[in-house]
């Protein structure tokens, strides 16, 4: 699974560094009006930047809907999802009005992070990188970036609760700590503003969870998000039975919808 962290103890130092990085902000904003118009950003540009591997993960989704029958129910969610991505995407990085804003980093992923580890091997510490596209809004976009660019798909699927939680204790008490004097937001908050913003979670397994399942030394990438290739991964069992799951808790909590 290539650079994907696959233990809890190896997560803990990237859920204590973003949890931190985000408290950290949410006081520096208390103590600073201008702080939150410093960090506006529009994604519409970073979009149009990902329009070609868009176009490809939903065009792969779709022909699942075509090819097999158990799939075939979640064609007009996905088209309709499709129809409101670019709207939706843009304006997830606008300021949230539901839950407390904080400077989210923004691409937070494997690649954008150095660890620290001891003579065994395992992560003591981690540093972020790459604060290019920094921006005041919900903290959801973080974690789902923490739940879907991070770990490997098995230590998502055991610890996904185990994980907002900790990232949820570990913001409320640096919050604590540095003498916030404004109202924490509780765990249900959290989780409810998780639900609302469940649209990028399904934007992340559209575009990138087919290549977690496939040999990318072995594959001209640029022909695939062409659509020159057809993905082989859409035969994969494993995929298939992961993408299902995932369709179908998307559709049940009404992240995808017909109507």
């Amino acid at each position: 699974m290539g650079d994907f962290i696959s233990t809890l103890d190896d997560m803990k130092p990237i859920v204590k560094d973003i949890a931190m990085f985000h408290a950290a902000s949410v006081v520096l904003e208390s103590s600073d009006s201008t702080f939150a118009g410093r960090y506006a950003y529009s994604m519409g540009d970073k979009f149009m930047g990902f329009e070609g591997m868009i176009k490809k993960g939903f065009g792969d989704l779709m022909q699942l809907t075509q090819k097999y029958p158990e799939f075939a129910h979640f064609a007009k969610p996905l088209e309709k999802f499709q129809e409101q991505l670019r709207e939706f995407y843009v304006s997830l990085y606008d300021p949230s009005k539901t839950y407390q804003n904080v400077l989210i980093h923004g691409d937070f992923h494997s690649k954008n992070m150095l660890h620290k580890l001891e003579a065994e091997g395992r992560h003591t510490d981690t540093i972020l990188l790459d604060y290019q596209i920094c921006c005041w809004t919900s903290p959801a976009i973080d974690l789902y970036y923490l739940l879907d660019m991070i770990p490997t798909q098995e230590l998502k699927d055991q610890y996904r609760s185990e994980l907002i939680y900790m990232y949820y204790q570990q913001f409320s008490d640096y919050l604590q700590r540095l003498g916030f004097l404004g109202k924490i937001p509780t765990l249900l908050d959290l989780q409810i503003e998780l639900l609302r913003y469940a649209g990028l979670e399904m934007f992340h397994y559209a575009i990138f969870s087919s290549f977690r399942y496939m040999d990318q030394s072995a594959i001209d990438i640029e022909a695939l998000l062409k659509g020159e290739l057809g993905n082989p991964v859409l035969n994969n069992p494993e995929f298939k039975e992961i993408m299902h799951r995932e369709l179908t808790r998307f559709l049940h909590q009404g992240t995808l919808s017909s109507v």
